[in-house]
């Protein structure tokens, strides 16, 4: 079981419009409302990729109904608790047109002190037997910027590999006393962590580099269509997909952690981890959806994936 921690999970809806113009009233083509929050889409991809994964974090109000049942029905194992909240919607609106993803994401409502101490004991208990954690997104209000150190911590001592995926001071603060077993930021959230925008792959891995000898993680760069640096002590790769057509992105990042997630449970270099990772994110990104793509998809662009020293 690969347990992956979703603080601030929420409905995602994704509306599809010709063109978005900014004061006109638009009539969406389609609209996709499922339960997400980051660690959502992981879970999701895990299962599609053979692995059996638990969705853990706190829900409330009518949008925690929702979100419980669907995931019910989606046949996901859930460790969710109740809170006396309304959980969050978050909005992407897809331009067809231009291909642009406009999102807006709700910051969600203070989770009770109490809470959170119950989700830290529940963990405690439960990681144990578990293959993997991933820590995924943003930290409702409420949650203290030290909760993902804590749940590293419990994680590092117990042996289980953690993979921390989020931004700003958690990631930052994660990273520097968590101990996690790898990060995955972007670009922009390397930038953050560095003080330097990376101008491209060479300058992503320098960048990551440094990083990984400071703090002893691995760290996986997502590059979008560029896939993915990835640099440990022993690695320094830059990993490719195919050119694809794409259709939404949105998702594609959780579903890279998934891939590097099972790789490394399953004792995988961190190339090849990040090769599964980079194959899942791209196979995500040709429907509108987030976390559930194809196993043909993934298993043809995984094929054509390249490895490449950087």
């Amino acid at each position: 079981m690969i347990l992956c921690v979703t603080p601030n999970l929420a409905i995602d809806k994704t509306m599809v419009v010709a063109a978005l113009r900014p004061g006109a009233i638009h009539r969406p083509e389609r609209v996709v409302a499922v339960p997400g929050g980051k660690g959502v889409n992981v879970a999701r991809a895990l299962r599609t990729l053979g692995e059996d994964a638990m969705v853990v974090g706190w829900i409330g109000g009518f949008a925690g109904v929702f979100i419980e049942e669907r995931l019910r029905r989606e046949g996901l194992a859930l460790a969710l608790l109740r809170a006396e909240f309304e959980s969050r919607t978050c909005l992407s609106i897809l331009d067809r047109s231009s291909g642009q993803l406009t999102e807006l994401y709700e910051q969600g409502e203070p989770v009770p002190g109490p809470k959170v101490a119950e989700l830290l004991d529940w963990f405690h208990r439960a990681v144990r037997g578990c293959r993997a954690v991933t820590l995924s997104g943003s930290l409702p209000p409420g949650v203290g910027g030290d909760f993902y150190i804590e749940l590293l911590t419990i994680a590092h001592g117990a042996g289980v590999p953690a993979l921390l995926d989020t931004s700003g001071e958690p990631l930052r603060r994660g990273l520097e006393e968590g101990r996690p077993r790898l990060i995955k930021p972007n670009a922009a959230e390397l930038a953050a962590l560095v003080g330097v925008e990376p101008a491209g792959p060479a300058e992503a891995a320098e960048a990551a580099a440094e990083l990984s000898a400071r703090h002893g993680a691995a760290v996986v760069v997502s590059l979008g269509p560029q896939g993915a640096v990835a640099v440990d002590g022993q690695t320094r790769v830059h990993v490719r997909p195919p050119t694809i057509d794409t259709v939404s992105a949105v998702g594609s990042g959780d579903c890279t952690l998934a891939g590097l997630a099972r790789g490394l449970a399953r004792g995988l270099s961190l190339a090849e981890a990040t090769a599964d990772g980079v194959a899942a994110g791209a196979a995500n990104a040709l429907s509108v959806g987030a976390g559930t793509f194809g196993q043909d998809d993934f298993a043809r662009i995984r094929a054509l994936v390249t490895i490449e020293p950087i």
